[in-house]
């Protein structure tokens, strides 16, 4: 005689086998989870002989996930909260599935476990991997996406000149700009606005003309009023979040603290809000910088951090 602990194992996979041994009562709930279905509207949808659906509606009859009232299917209470945690259960597997490599390399600890949890939210993401000859391909594809945003929020904790440069032109068309950078990447700002110009006689043309566009760049970014400066002082964080209305980008360093430079892109309207409560996460235990246009007092260790954060191209 079965005990009631095994008798429940059983129900608990006769349920499970009930739900994902066969695709057409997995793919039927999911549909019902749009709304209730009439016979025709389900029998259009799937393109089966109605007989190979009755034995799977039947199933799901038995056990109270979907019911039959006026010639209409629809989930029961239980059905509607089965499904929700199926989908995102599926749609988890699925983004780890189609980027193993990428999860399984990179350390995971700067996306709370809030956001782990809502992980399938980002869909049908995919891996930026540029080739080492045109590694500034990965950044001009970003802003081919982000084109037209009308908000952009980014977190920046590693330091490179170009990565400031496209804010000038997104604030001179009214674009909101929110930026997070590290208390070490903002102590290297705070220099770069702090170096003299005249003092460059010595440089080539070129170098001269690029830096004086940077500082220019930078002024803009500092002064507008379209722009929110924050600062980040906490050790766990990625390396970068870009997030707007049009495109969501990320990425982590790998499980031994190197930055490889891979960036996971979404733009599926779930992946934007995902990112957008990513952003807000780390905006959250940021310091928002009040007086942009005051030159903040840096510490003497500034030399040295731009020493050990910037990258060389």
């Amino acid at each position: 005689m079965q005990s009631k602990i095994e008798i429940g194992v059983v129900m608990k996979c006769s349920l499970l086998d009930t739900i994902f041994i066969s695709e057409k009562r997995k793919d039927l709930l999911l549909f019902l989870k749009e709304g209730a279905k009439t016979k025709e509207e389900i029998r259009e949808h799937f393109k089966f002989p109605w007989k190979s659906m009755i034995p799977q509606i039947k199933k799901l009859l038995e056990w109270n996930l979907v019911i039959y009232e006026n010639d209409i299917y629809s989930l029961t209470p239980t059905g509607e909260a089965i499904v929700e945690n199926m989908q995102n259960l599926l749609m988890s597997l699925s983004i780890h599935q189609d980027n193993l490599d990428y999860w399984s390399d990179h350390d995971l600890s700067p996306i709370p476990k809030e956001m782990l949890y809502r992980i399938g939210e980002l869909e049908e993401c995919e891996v930026l991997e540029p080739d080492l000859p045109s590694i500034f391909e990965q950044q001009e594809e970003i802003l081919k996406r982000i084109s037209g945003s009308r908000k952009i929020s980014t977190f920046i904790s590693v330091y490179h000149p170009s990565y400031f440069l496209p804010f000038s032109s997104y604030l001179e068309k009214g674009v909101e700009v929110n930026v997070i950078v590290t208390e070490q990447v903002y102590a290297i700002l705070q220099d770069d606005m702090r170096a003299d110009s005249e003092n460059r006689s010595g440089e080539n043309p070129f170098s001269f003309s690029m830096k004086k566009e940077y500082e220019k760049e930078m002024e803009a970014l500092f002064k507008s009023d379209s722009s929110h400066i924050f600062t980040y002082r906490e050790d766990i964080r990625p390396v970068s979040i870009t997030v707007t209305d049009k495109l969501l980008s990320f990425s982590l360093m790998d499980r031994n603290g190197r930055y490889t430079n891979r960036i996971i892109v979404s733009s599926r309207p779930s992946a934007l809000k995902w990112g957008e409560d990513l952003f807000k996460y780390y905006m959250d235990r940021s310091e928002r910088l009040e007086n942009k246009s005051a030159a903040n007092k840096v510490s003497g260790e500034t030399k040295g951090k731009r020493r050990s954060l910037n990258i060389e191209t």
